[in-house]
């Protein structure tokens, strides 16, 4: 039996992998441990686990000690981050992993560098020669043009914002922080992003591709599954030029009808769970991987008959 800890615990994806850990793995092979910065009450999948902890935001000082007393206490063999900033804490060749005995999901901390980084994201997959948005320098922009604003560090779509060339011209000192990256801006809309969902284990590799038909906050709720062959080049060559965790997705966005990588997510995604309701098992497979299961690769054959899937909500009662 392994014993593991999921964090981010109220979230959609945290739902999600209680719910096939109950479904697939509810014979001894895993306990489930959920940890969130609100009350077991107020959290879904505390219902589907062992126990439940309240714990500060990742961001507090605290956290690492919080987190690491729970490890202890109560045996955990393997965590599961879930939050963007927990990559470089729980990275697999972190301190803590060393310090408390346990495994994670999470990548090895070179590569939360070189792919989280937005400025190391542009070099490492100009690189390899995957087509990805350009980053400029201020005195390399058009007036004339549109840029996307994104911090360096950002995940979803916080702080991003787009302006014009002349806007950044009028406010430079504005643009000049090591924070944040200045992107060219690709004519799309939300129906030309995609994600991939990525399986990289030991089965070889696997994915699947989806394009997003409507976005709430960031996260889709309305997809539709698109041909993954368009992709395979790229995401094979950046598994086998960069050591990736073994369940992670990345985005596209179509410019001017070529596919450019943007975003990279070493984690299981608020979508994933979109992927696996037409047989695209990434959850079950990252799951079967941590008990030393078997994965089989009949997981990742998808109903290709499947137009679009929509998420829609569900009630949760916690007496």
């Amino acid at each position: 039996m392994k014993r593991v800890l999921v964090t981010a615990g109220g979230t959609a994806i945290a739902w999600h992998i209680a719910n096939i850990a109950e479904q697939y793995f509810s014979n001894g092979e895993i306990e489930l441990f959920i940890c969130d910065t609100n009350k077991p009450e107020l959290v879904p999948a505390s219902t589907k686990a062992k126990k439940t902890f309240m714990v500060p935001p990742s961001s507090t000082p605290e956290y690492s000690e919080i987190l690491g007393r729970i490890v202890h206490d109560n045996n955990i063999d393997h965590i599961i981050p879930l939050l963007p900033q927990e990559s470089f804490l729980f990275a697999s060749d972190s301190e803590f992993v060393k310090k408390h005995k346990v495994t994670s999901s999470a990548p090895a901390t070179n590569t939360s560098l070189l792919l989280t980084d937005k400025s190391n994201l542009y070099k490492t997959l100009t690189d390899l020669s995957i087509p990805t948005p350009r980053l400029l320098s201020i005195d390399k922009i058009d007036k004339q043009a549109m840029y996307i604003i994104k911090p360096k560090l950002g995940f979803g779509s916080v702080g991003i914002r787009t302006v014009s060339g002349s806007y950044i011209a009028d406010n430079s000192d504005e643009f000049q922080s090591d924070d944040i990256v200045i992107q060219e801006y690709c004519h799309n809309d939300d129906y030309d992003e995609a994600t991939v969902e990525i399986y990289n284990g030991s089965e070889g590799l696997s994915i699947f591709a989806r394009r997003r038909i409507a976005t709430k906050a960031g996260v889709c709720v309305k997809m539709e599954p698109i041909n993954e062959k368009i992709f395979y080049p790229y995401i094979s060559d950046l598994v086998k030029n960069i050591e990736c965790p073994k369940a992670f997705n990345v985005q596209f966005l179509l410019d001017n009808g070529q596919w450019k990588l943007f975003d990279c997510n070493l984690r299981l995604g608020a979508g994933t769970a979109l992927s696996t309701s037409i047989g695209f098992q990434l959850t079950r497979s990252l799951l079967a991987e941590i008990v030393g299961a078997k994965v089989d690769k009949a997981w990742f054959d998808y109903d290709k008959s499947v137009k679009t899937v929509l998420r829609v909500y569900q009630e949760i009662v916690i007496k």
